[in-house]
């Protein structure tokens, strides 16, 4: 079938293939942006459970869920965090007392790529949340 396409002489099978090819292209470029956005996913995934793990073992946001953040920051990418507990039982060291909640959100901009001038941007976010293991006297 696509043999009679393009050996026809009347130049609607060159117009038909030339269609296909664009459409596949912009298939192909679909694809690419899910697949980097499941890879993103994942990684900012990692990044929040990492910085909760830290957060919940100390009970606490303070030096070391820093210390731990800006070595993320150094292995992966730029992105931005918020945190928060339902409690705080020193809210200036932002301590959280054992079994209250804790959550981290992290937060990525990025853009659709593969459409020229055109950028359409998107923002990624993945919240986490445990409990505190810190008992604070």
């Amino acid at each position: 079938m696509m043999k009679k396409v393009c050996k026809s002489k009347r130049g609607e099978g060159y117009v038909d293939v030339c269609v296909g090819v664009v459409v596949f292209v912009m298939i192909l470029v679909i694809a690419i942006n899910i697949f980097s956005f499941i890879t993103l996913r994942v990684e900012m995934d990692q990044i929040a459970d990492e910085l909760l793990e830290v957060a919940t073992y100390n009970g606490c946001f303070g030096s070391e869920f820093r210390d731990r953040d800006a070595d993320l920051l150094d292995q992966y990418y730029y992105y931005d965090i918020s945190i928060d507990a339902d409690e705080y039982y020193n809210s200036a060291y932002k301590r959280v007392q054992l079994g209250h909640v804790m959550s981290v959100t992290v937060t990525v901009q990025t853009d659709i790529k593969g459409l020229g001038v055109f950028k359409i941007p998107v923002t990624l976010s993945v919240t986490r949340s445990g409990l505190s293991q810190k008992y604070w006297k």
